[in-house]
């Protein structure tokens, strides 16, 4: 009996089919169990030397869920197995095209469940500069030339980036809310890849699902991120704090595609042109150095970018 199939047997769960579904950015692997009666159950399993992780990452799971959180219901963990509630196929990238920008209506009603929760005891710490500008480390070694890596004025920037989203207001943050991570089932969106909750910046996780992914195609970003601080009690000085979101939250995840890419899974690469081009808009939006920005423009040398 394989890893998988004794973690359901342990938790009392009895499969007529398993199937592998697509994976994430992380090592575990997903499969939908299917149960009698046409039910189903998504289990993760993770790799054996991530017992540890998949205990933490079930913990944090527990304390979402108990906390009203949309998020799929914890079915149990053994081992390296976790089982979950199946919410369905279709992510919000999938629903935006299908049924139009109006589904960003339910993502919000979701967000919104994350930013009035109360983070006492949530198992992963807040996030803090420190987190933020080891973030960006990532994308100066990958992305960046050595000669613009190594100017003041750029690095100086990235230091005052990071510091800056440490002292916005907080509140939780899902860290990962993009389009391919919100799933449209049961009449609500539910999101996924819950793990890395924690607190942080207010304007965070809008700034994923508006210009990331799916969400960078939106027509009204303005008028969804208008209504956003409205419907949430942002305090003045949001529009701002949501561009060096934006920045910090771009640059990042252009640093974990290129990472991603050279671990050979050059997939993620596809959505590098959009991240680019949101990511440039907000550097300029926050007058960042010139090097800096040519260096997101485009590659000018045939490194990183």
């Amino acid at each position: 009996m394989g890893t998988l199939e004794a973690g359901l047997a342990a938790l009392d769960i009895a499969p007529l089919a398993v199937t592998e579904l697509a994976g994430d950015a992380s090592r575990r692997r997903f499969f939908r169990v299917s149960l009698a009666r046409g039910a189903t159950v998504v289990a993760a399993l993770y790799p054996a030397v991530l017992e540890a992780q998949a205990d933490r990452d079930h913990e944090v799971q527990v304390w979402g869920w108990r906390r009203g959180l949309p998020i799929p219901r914890p079915l149990g963990r053994h081992g390296v197995v976790v089982a979950s509630q199946d919410v369905g196929d279709e992510d919000l990238d999938r629903a935006i095209t299908v049924r139009g920008e109006g589904v960003l209506d339910p993502a919000l009603e979701a967000l919104g469940a994350f930013q009035v929760c109360d983070r006492q005891d949530l198992p992963t710490p807040p996030f803090d500069a420190a987190f933020f500008r080891r973030e960006l480390g990532i994308f100066e070694d990958l992305a960046l030339a050595t000669e613009v890596r190594t100017r003041r004025e750029v690095s100086l920037f990235l230091d005052r980036l990071a510091q800056s989203l440490a002292a916005h207001p907080y509140r939780l943050a899902h860290r990962d809310f993009h389009a391919n991570n919100l799933f449209l089932s049961q009449g609500k969106v539910w999101a996924v890849d819950y793990q890395d909750m924690r607190g942080g910046p207010d304007t965070y996780d809008l700034a994923s699902l508006l210009r990331e992914r799916g969400g960078a195609a939106l027509a009204d970003e303005a008028g969804t991120r208008g209504r956003a601080a409205s419907r949430f009690g942002w305090v003045p000085g949001w529009e701002r704090r949501y561009m060096e979101c934006a920045a910090q939250r771009g640059l990042k995840v252009i640093g974990t595609f290129l990472r991603l890419a050279d671990s050979g899974r050059a997939d993620y690469l596809r959505w590098l042109p959009a991240v680019r081009e949101r990511s440039l808009e907000a550097l300029e939006a926050l007058g960042a150095p010139e090097a800096l920005c040519r260096a997101v423009a485009g590659p000018s040398d045939g490194q990183g970018l």
